[in-house]
């Protein structure tokens, strides 16, 4: 008998532990869920203040001179929108595929879509010195958008839909392998025609460089209104997939037996990811390791649940990038870092550690 009671006494305080357990970890998450929206906004408003110029915090309020009132709403609003909307895109990007292939190291730049875009801005470059496109070039749409964007943009999008196409051509299980492959071997393939390019055309190096580096210097309101529809489109495609992308985390076999059909989430989350990766390196050339920084964090802090994973990813993806860029304009004042440096700065050393890291 008193066994039976020291028993039900020991079970009753391993439920309290657990009660005890699930409640610290709650209350961790609702920390985590207030802490990461405040330092969005903080990110945000130290984008906008800080610079090579500092403006104070009045010309927020519209009592600035006229001066501070040119860089706020001429330069440093825009390019502060753009880095926003581009980390929202590549970590929101970077946990949709991270969730579908199930692995911690995917990130937007596995499917070749960078490198396809620098293809892409490179061949747009070394073109507008040709007869035969500067026509094409002072065209009207031009006026208002870079080339260079445009054609990286394109870049992007089709290296997206050529690595999908050759993935599909393999029919079974291996789809998501081949995908992974095939968007390793095409950027590769992108890169060294970029290379071949560039060598053969060293006046446009250093601009092209630059860009590859990842840059929002001289970015405006052209570039901002030219990838936001792309933006809104893809971001409403990834929430659309957060369901099925938790059923999935069981295994394919798993949520096909609960009813998802994998080849259509297959195709919604490289639509989406596409998309967000294209308008992402159209508005800031090619940013590194923020798709892969901010999910894996967000899983850390609240588990790997979709509903919580994604929006979290893009919420810390765009602080991080955010960030990034603020210490890059002021790091070497008056001049200016390419943001894309601070992130793979931040990036090798922390995928490093995923790599050789213990598993959880």
């Amino acid at each position: 008998m008193d066994d039976k009671k020291t028993a039900k006494a020991g079970a009753e305080i391993t439920n309290s532990d657990k009660n005890k357990s699930a409640g610290a970890s709650s209350g961790k998450k609702l920390t985590f869920e207030i802490i990461l929206p405040v330092i969005l906004i903080l990110s945000v408003f130290v984008s906008l203040l800080l610079g090579p110029e500092k403006i104070s915090l009045k010309v927020l309020s519209g009592n600035g001179d006229y001066f501070e009132n040119i860089i706020l709403w001429n330069l440093r609003l825009p390019r502060t929108l753009l880095v926003l909307i581009t980390g929202i895109l590549l970590g929101g990007s970077g946990a949709v595929f991270q969730m579908f292939f199930r692995n911690p190291l995917a990130e937007p730049g596995i499917m070749g879509m960078s490198s396809g875009a620098t293809l892409g801005a490179v061949i747009a470059s070394v073109s507008m010195t040709a007869a035969g496109f500067s026509k094409l070039f002072s065209a009207t749409v031009f006026k208002f958008i870079s080339p260079v964007n445009i054609f990286a943009f394109i870049g992007a999008l089709c290296s997206g839909l050529l690595v999908t196409f050759l993935a599909f051509s393999r029919k079974g299980k291996s789809a998501s392998i081949m995908l992974l492959l095939c968007g390793t071997a095409l950027g590769t393939l992108y890169s060294s025609v970029s290379s071949i390019i560039l060598l053969s055309s060293d006046k446009e190096l250093h601009s092209i460089y630059t860009w590859i580096l990842g840059s929002f210097n001289g970015r405006g309101w052209n570039e901002l209104i030219f990838i936001l529809p792309v933006s809104i489109l893809s971001v409403i495609l990834m929430f659309t997939a957060v369901p099925p992308l938790d059923l999935l985390s069981g295994g394919e076999t798993s949520a096909k037996s609960l009813g998802v059909e994998v080849d259509k989430l297959r195709t919604l989350v490289l639509i989406s990811g596409s998309l967000a990766v294209s308008a992402a390196v159209c508005a800031g050339g090619t940013i590194s390791f923020v798709g892969l920084i901010a999910p894996h964090i967000t899983r850390k802090l609240f588990g790997p649940k979709a509903k919580t994973l994604l929006p979290f990813s893009m919420i810390l993806g765009a602080a991080l990038l955010l960030i990034s860029d603020t210490f890059a304009r002021i790091c070497i004042a008056p001049g200016e870092l390419p943001s894309g440096i601070i992130t793979a700065i931040l990036g090798v050393p922390f995928f490093l550690f995923l790599c050789l890291g213990k598993k959880d």
